[in-house]
Order: C-alpha cells, then structure tokens, then sequence
C-alpha cells in the first residue's frame, strides 16, 4: 500500500480513485473529471490535504478534505472516504483515518467533522472507531410544487429581504455548524434572503441555488438552509415562503432540501406538505 496526496497524483488517477471507491454506494457518486474538479472547487478540498491510495501501482482508495475557518476554530471535513469493493473490509480504511487525523493535527484543526448515510452502517462504524461521535440528523426532503398549490398555503406574515450569501452569517442566529455543503461558502452561484417579520425585524433566512431551465423558467431550487429565529413555523408559513421564490413565468418548482436537521421545526413543516425523505444522513464530528 502506497498513500499519496491527491496533489502528487494525476487528475486521472485520483478520479479513478473515487470512482472505484464508491462502486456500488448506496447513492450513485460516479464522477467524470469536469465534476471531478468542479466538486474540489465548489466545496473547498484540498488537494495537498487530501490522499489517495494505491495497490500495486493502481488507484483504489480515496478521502477528500477540506478545512474552513468557523468561529474562530478550523474545521476539517471529510468530503469523501472511498474503498475499491474488493479492498473493503481489510483493514485499509483504518489505515486511512490514521493518515487523515494526522493531516488535521499537523493543520492546527480543532474539529473534524463528516456526514454518513444512515444505512451505511460500515463507514458509520469506522468513523466510530476513530473517535467520531454522532451530532445530528440529517434529512434530504424532496417534491415538486405548483405556485396554485403554494397559493391556497399562503400567510404572508413574512417578505423577503434578498442578500448576498455572505451577509447571512452577521444574524445572530445563523447557523455555522450546518452541514458543510449547507455554508453560506459552499452556495457557489447561490441565493440568500433574510425573513422579515411584521414588525420589519430578522426572523429568519433561507439560502438556496435555483437550476433554470434554457428558457429562463426555474426547474429546481436546492435549499441549503432555512431557519427561523424563534422556530415558529407551520404548512401556511412555508407556502408563503416558497411561493415567493416563484419568477413570473413559473408553473412548478422542484424543491430539494439538503441536510436539513431533524431538529430544525422546518423539517416537520415540509414533511407536513408532502415533502418526502429521500436521504437520511448522520453527522459526525471529533474534537481534535
């Protein structure tokens, strides 16, 4: 077993890495190198700081890693730990981990923090092992709106201040310790608005990435968070919400969204319209 850092390998061989790393994953992750990189840039890994495996001259292992500053302390997260099907089960994987916790401390990192699919009970027992312990749950909710069936939902005891992704992390109550693909530094071509009460004060946020259609109409919208300030929501307060992401020209949205706590009252409101889980996940983290 030879391990490399991504930086010291071709774009080839560290693609080939993931790509056999995640063969049969309960969620397809098969990647070309355009999305390879796009993927590296938009989440913020580290080349130098991640690692690749080898056997026998060939690419079968992989962990991304990225490191932010949040609050003052340095986050490192695993954006992806990947296991040729043949190797697994052997002993690599802990091999890995070792290498990687190496990397945080050598990094100065206070926390280490990853998610997990839920059934992915292997990967979940590894992560244990080397200290990680579970955090939150996280869900993926899904489902296609029409702007006539947000209408009959609507209170608008809410609007929408529209910001720049970046501005939302001056609220009081945002929340930094969402899932790393959910920060406001993630949200590459992202949107943000501030919720505005009836009393013309913050009462929440939402950030989320609209996909267009080529004839400019919205076909998805992807929220990576939406929080109120004082957790008070229901079916009417969403409608609103979501009906106002609506452009002139739209007829349905498909709404994705992505690691949502099950803490968050948010989660139980869209459950409440229809929204079904399509992804559970759990969130991991080790002090370092």
């Amino acid at each position: 077993m030879k391990i490399k850092r991504l930086s010291q390998c071709t774009l080839e061989e560290a693609l080939t890495a993931w790509n056999r790393g995640f063969e049969g994953y309960l969620v397809p992750i098969k990647m070309d190198i355009q999305s390879f990189v796009n993927r590296m840039i938009f989440e913020g890994l580290s080349p130098e700081k991640s690692i690749v495996v080898f056997m026998q001259g060939e690419p079968c292992g992989i962990i991304m890693n990225g490191f932010r500053e949040i609050d003052g302390r340095k986050i490192a997260w695993n954006g992806g730990t990947g296991i040729a099907p043949e190797l697994r089960g052997k002993g690599l994987s802990a091999a890995m981990m070792t290498e990687v916790l190496n990397i945080y401390k050598a990094e100065n990192a206070h926390t280490a923090v990853l998610e997990a699919i839920e059934e992915n009970e292997r990967a979940i027992k590894l992560y244990k092992k080397a200290g990680y312990v579970k955090t939150d749950h996280l869900l993926h909710l899904n489902r296609r709106l029409t702007y006539k069936e947000l209408d009959s939902l609507q209170e608008n005891s809410y609007s929408l201040k529209r910001v720049y992704p970046e501005q939302l992390q001056s609220l009081s109550f945002y929340d930094s310790a969402a899932a790393w693909q959910c920060q406001w530094q993630s949200a590459k071509h992202g949107e943000a608005a501030v919720l505005i009460g009836e009393d013309g004060k913050a009462a929440g946020y939402i950030l989320y990435k609209r996909i267009l259609e080529a004839d400019g109409r919205t076909d998805r919208i992807i929220i990576f968070q939406l929080r109120f300030s004082n957790g008070n929501v229901n079916r009417k307060v969403m409608g609103s919400i979501l009906g106002q992401l609506f452009l002139d020209r739209d007829d349905s949205i498909d709404f994705t969204a992505v690691n949502i706590s099950v803490s968050n009252p948010v989660s139980n409101a869209l459950l409440k319209m229809g929204f079904e889980k399509k992804i559970g996940q759990v969130m991991m983290e080790k002090p370092l």
